[in-house]
């Protein structure tokens, strides 16, 4: 009886080392990149892009409850966020020319119907107009100020051309910085109000064919967007206490997170006659556009401008949807978001990457019911709200989550505008690069059958900090979570930004008419995401975070020659020299784990992936001075840029402001953050990760297999001896 048990449990247990050894396991990443379809991403498309559907809005609602239930029809576990937040809308516009007689002139404030754009002719699309605009009623001389940059404004009051801008009516182009960057500087100047348009030297006909013949912006297409005050607050404008402090709480927003004086976009058509209008001072060639029949004149006047507009400020609810995929580490999660509302309908911004999100989720559900997958950490979607009038949905969401996340979120990744070209491109926290130079080499550039990766036709050196103008902004600047922004971007997206244009049509015709960028995009952050919730060790790399401050610090040392002051960096330097150390133990110590064969759930591999998604934490600090929100000491946008990141912020914010004392005392707070991190990253009892032995899993295997061989030999032999002496004494 005992050989008879003997003899089972070896040749079940051989069995068993057998077909393990000889079944190919299911490779989920292969099956996954063969999910995403591009007829049903231009299906998702379609749905968000067939109404208008700006933030608090009833169509806004509807979309939330459709991507509900979609992530439900997916198998995730999904509900909506509602949250009460601070929105504007417009309720009367007028721009007119009231001097001299013979210049009278009234904009049309019009984008017309193109009869090959079906959508173009709804009526419930909002009227061009600026988020967070207050109303105002200015009749006063315009003066033209180029972009509106700083530097734009220092040369219209400099003693060379000596333009006082009190109580003017400005006139600036888009480009170079964020809309509230202009409207910030407008108020600090004492303007009493700002009209903002679209030159064609930028994103019209001088670029090529304008729509609906070509994809860039015709006469009277306008761009519209929030004035708030990205750069000092993200999210909603009433929080005074998140975004300026506490001293702040009972202070007015007016002026501080949302400007004081009215502000409108304008199309270049509508612009043509107040520029034409202008006398004086003629601008500087690189100040000229490409308006016609513009002489591009500075002013101020002779003509006088009558600006009237009215808005209304609501406390409105606005519907964040979140999805979730439980991983074995059900309280670790990897993060994937992207914003659902748009200025109209919203084509390229957001809706490509609302498709694209839309695409990974069923794909992810489909490995799930299809294939039994289930990743070893949670993976959540989130669909925000609100983004465009300034990030509202997802800082909510940071804020109120904040301690949840702090603790469990390993990454966020990114997608706003998914497809807006052909071009990829990635940014994010210096530790992430690797991660997305594996992807891009496992992911086929869309519509090439010669072997063509994305990373062939990406410049890994592109990859460069994050500023804001998108939903990373409240996790990496907030938070310190690591996070990504990753697109297929191209210029000639710019043509239709934020208009009625920015449609279903002009995707089909110029963004993506096979929709295979959209499936591409849908591989690469899927994939990314995957990696991140499957990894046995976090493809975290500090010794690559190192260098890139070594870069970093660099440009602060040339900032602060071109101001002419001199700092100590040797502190900063020591630190970024002990953490490049440690980068390189940590590397050694992820081999070592990675070649073990611990699983992901081993304890020594959960503490060493603690320590890698925590360590992005120790970045935070108190504060850019004035700005208490953005507390990453190493990214943050630029005060006066908007979206444009500063590496190191606070210190060069200091150095711009010309303060040598608050800018070394910044560097010497970022040195300590950093030596913060090499702490993070160290073992509470520190020891050398032993050499990575590659053989002694596959030796150890080896050993098994002869073991339970020998065993089964041993156990046929004897079950075969007694057989004959049973059959000898019958």
């Amino acid at each position: 009886m005992m050989v008879s048990l003997l003899f089972f449990f070896a040749f079940f247990f051989s069995s068993l080392v057998f077909v393990l050894a000889s079944s190919p396991a299911v490779d989920f990443e292969d099956l996954f990149q063969s999910l995403p379809d591009p007829k049903l991403a231009r299906d998702h498309l379609e749905y968000y892009t067939a109404q208008p559907h700006l933030a608090g809005t009833p169509r806004d609602f509807e979309t939330a409850n459709w991507t509900l239930h979609k992530w439900l029809e997916y198998g995730l576990d999904a509900w909506i966020e509602e949250e009460t937040v601070l929105l504007n809308y417009p309720v009367h516009r007028r721009v007119a020319i009231t001097y001299p007689s013979d210049q009278v002139f009234v904009a049309s404030l019009q984008e017309p119907w193109v009869p090959e754009d079906p959508t173009s002719n709804n009526t419930d699309a909002v009227a061009s107009f600026n988020g967070y605009s207050p109303s105002g009623n200015v009749t006063a001389e315009l003066v033209y100020v180029n972009y509106g940059t700083e530097s734009d404004f220092e040369y219209l009051v400099s003693p060379e051309v000596g333009i006082s801008l009190e109580g003017k009516l400005l006139l600036a182009r888009y480009g170079r910085v964020h809309r509230g960057i202009k409207a910030i500087l407008a108020q600090e100047y004492g303007a009493a109000g700002l009209l903002i348009y679209s030159d064609p030297a930028d994103d019209g006909f001088t670029k090529g064919a304008t729509y609906p013949n070509g994809p860039w912006r015709p006469q009277q297409g306008v761009q519209r967007g929030s004035v708030g005050f990205s750069s000092i607050c993200p999210g909603d404008k009433r929080d005074l206490e998140l975004c300026l402090g506490p001293d702040f709480v009972n202070s007015s927003y007016v002026g501080r997170t949302i400007p004081s004086i009215p502000v409108m976009p304008l199309s270049w058509g509508d612009a043509q006659p107040l520029l034409m209008g202008l006398q004086g001072n003629i601008a500087p060639p690189s100040w000229h556009g490409a308006v016609p029949n513009v002489s591009y004149a500075i002013g101020p006047g002779p003509i006088i401008v009558n600006f009237d507009i009215e808005v209304t400020f609501n406390i409105t609810p606005i519907w964040n949807v979140v999805g979730r995929l439980e991983g074995h580490q059900a309280d670790r999660q990897v993060l994937l978001g992207n914003h659902r509302d748009a200025w109209v309908f919203g084509a390229v911004d957001p809706s490509s990457g609302s498709s694209v999100l839309m695409e990974i989720a069923r794909s992810f559900g489909k490995l799930v019911q299809d294939e039994g997958w289930k990743p070893q950490r949670t993976i959540t979607f989130l669909s925000w709200d609100g983004e465009e009038y300034g990030l509202i949905g997802s800082t909510v969401y940071g804020k109120k989550h904040k301690d949840m996340l702090s603790e469990q979120a390993v990454a966020y990744l990114n997608v706003d505008i998914g497809v807006g070209g052909s071009v990829f491109g990635a940014l994010g926290t210096p530790s992430l690069l690797d991660l997305m130079v594996g992807v891009a080499s496992s992911v086929p550039y869309p519509n090439n059958t010669e072997g063509v990766s994305v990373m062939d036709t990406w410049n890994r050196d592109a990859y460069g900090p994050l500023g804001s103008g998108s939903d990373f902004t409240v996790f990496i600047d907030y938070l310190g979570i690591p996070s990504v922004d990753m697109y297929f971007d191209g210029p000639t997206k710019s043509g239709i930004y934020h208009s009625i244009y920015d449609s279903l049509y002009w995707m089909d015709q110029f963004g993506d008419p096979s929709y295979s960028f959209h499936q591409g995009m849908a591989r690469v952050a899927g994939l990314a995401a995957m990696r991140l919730a499957e990894a046995t060790v976090l493809p975290f790399n500090y010794e690559d975070y190192a260098s890139k401050l070594t870069q970093y610090l660099g440009t602060v040392i040339e900032i602060a020659n071109n101001y002419n002051m001199t700092i100590d960096i040797e502190h900063v330097e020591d630190a970024i020299v002990s953490l490049t150390k440690k980068g390189q133990e940590v590397e050694l110590e992820k081999a070592h784990l990675s070649s073990s064969g611990k699983l992901a759930s081993n304890e020594d591999v959960m503490a060493l992936n603690d320590r890698l998604m925590l360590a992005e934490r120790m970045f935070l600090g108190a504060g850019i001075p004035g700005r208490p929100f953005f507390r990453h000491v190493v990214q943050a946008p630029g005060l006066y840029k908007g979206y444009e990141p500063d590496v190191f912020p606070g210190v060069i914010q200091a150095i711009e402001d010309g303060n040598i004392t608050l800018a070394q005392n910044q560097l010497n707070a970022a040195g300590a953050c950093v030596r913060s991190v090499i702490k993070a990253l160290t073992p509470p009892s520190p020891s050398a990760a032993p050499a990575t032995r590659p053989w002694v899993v596959p030796l150890i295997i080896t050993l098994v297999g002869l073991t339970v061989l020998i065993i089964s030999i041993v156990a046929f032999l004897m079950w075969r001896r007694r057989s004959r002496s049973n059959y000898q004494k019958v």
